[in-house]
C-alpha cells in the first residue's frame, strides 16, 4: 500500500516470514500463506519431474543395468570371437614379416649382384650413388628384363609345341 515500502516486503515470501515471526499478529491471514489450486498443480507437475516415484526409479534402473549387461556381453563376444581369429592373425603376420626380410635379402643380393657385375665391366671400384653407376644399373636391369622376356616367350613356344604335340598325337590314335 505504501509507495515507499521495498518490493521484496510485498511478495508472499515475506508474508509467510512476518506470520512465522509475529502469528496471528503479524495481520497475515493464514489461509493466503497455502498455495492456490494453480500452484498446488504447478508444484506436483515439477515433483513428478524432478523427483520420479520409486517404482519408476527401478524400473529406470533396471532397464540401464539390462543395457549394460546386452553392452558387456557383445563386448565379450566380439573379444572371444577376436580371440579364436589371434592365431591365424598371428601366422600371417609372422609370414608378412619373412617373406619382407626374404625380399629385402634378396634385393641386397641383386644389388650386390649388380654392382659386382658394373665393377666387372668399368674395370674399377664403383660408388654405388655415382650417375656413372646408376646409368650402368639402369641398362643391366633393362638387359635384365629382355632376357626374362625372351626366356618367358621361348617357354611360350615350347608350351605350345608340346600342346600341338599332344594335340597331334591324341588325332592318330
Amino acid at each position: 500500500d505504501d509507495p515507499l515500502t521495498p518490493r521484496w516486503q510485498l511478495g508472499p515470501r515475506y508474508a509467510a516470514k512476518q506470520f512465522a515471526r509475529h502469528g496471528a499478529a503479524s495481520g497475515v491471514a493464514a489461509g493466503s500463506l497455502w498455495p492456490s489450486r494453480e500452484q498446488l498443480r504447478e508444484l506436483e507437475a515439477e515433483e513428478r519431474e524432478w523427483f520420479p516415484s520409486l517404482t519408476t526409479m527401478q524400473e529406470s534402473l533396471r532397464v540401464q543395468q539390462l543395457a549394460e549387461e546386452q553392452k558387456r556381453q557383445a563386448r565379450e563376444q566380439l573379444i572371444a570371437e577376436r580371440m579364436a581369429k589371434m592365431p591365424q592373425m598371428i601366422e600371417n603376420w609372422r609370414r608378412q614379416q619373412q617373406e619382407r626380410r626374404e625380399k629385402e635379402q634378396a634385393d641386397k643380393e641383386r644389388r650386390a649382384r649388380l654392382q659386382a657385375e658394373a665393377q666387372e665391366r668399368l674395370g674399377y671400384h664403383v660408388d654405388p650413388r655415382s650417375a656413372r653407376f646408376q646409368e650402368l644399373l639402369q641398362d643391366l636391369e633393362k638387359q635384365q628384363r629382355k632376357r626374362l622376356k625372351e626366356e618367358k616367350q621361348r617357354q611360350k613356344k615350347e608350351a605350345r609345341a608340346a600342346a600341338l604335340a599332344a594335340a597331334a598325337a591324341q588325332d592318330s590314335e
